[in-house]
């Protein structure tokens, strides 16, 4: 589950593995790994990814957002953008 939050975080966020290992310092073929199922999610991941994107902590670690303390989901954020960009037509 922790795995497919990352996943969907980094697919969210257009990040790629090499912009993963520049802003983490995990070298990216752990995040290949990662992403096709590889390897499991380990507490260094988790904590990189909270380090880039702190507004995702919660979500990561519990499947929980409390937009009202900053803390939200991609879903959320792209819901969200979606109400708030302009209509077209």
């Amino acid at each position: 589950m922790i795995r497919e939050r990352i996943v969907a975080i980094w697919e969210y966020k257009k990040l790629t593995a090499k912009k993963l290992e520049e802003l983490s310092g995990i070298d990216r073929e752990k995040w290949y790994a990662l992403r096709k199922g590889g390897r499991r999610a380990n507490e260094d991941d988790i904590s990189s990814i909270v380090k880039i994107h702190p507004e995702y902590a919660l979500w990561l670690a519990s499947g929980q957002i409390a937009p009202e303390c900053g803390q939200t989901s991609p879903d959320y954020d792209e819901a969200n953008r979606n109400l708030t960009s302009p209509s077209v037509g």
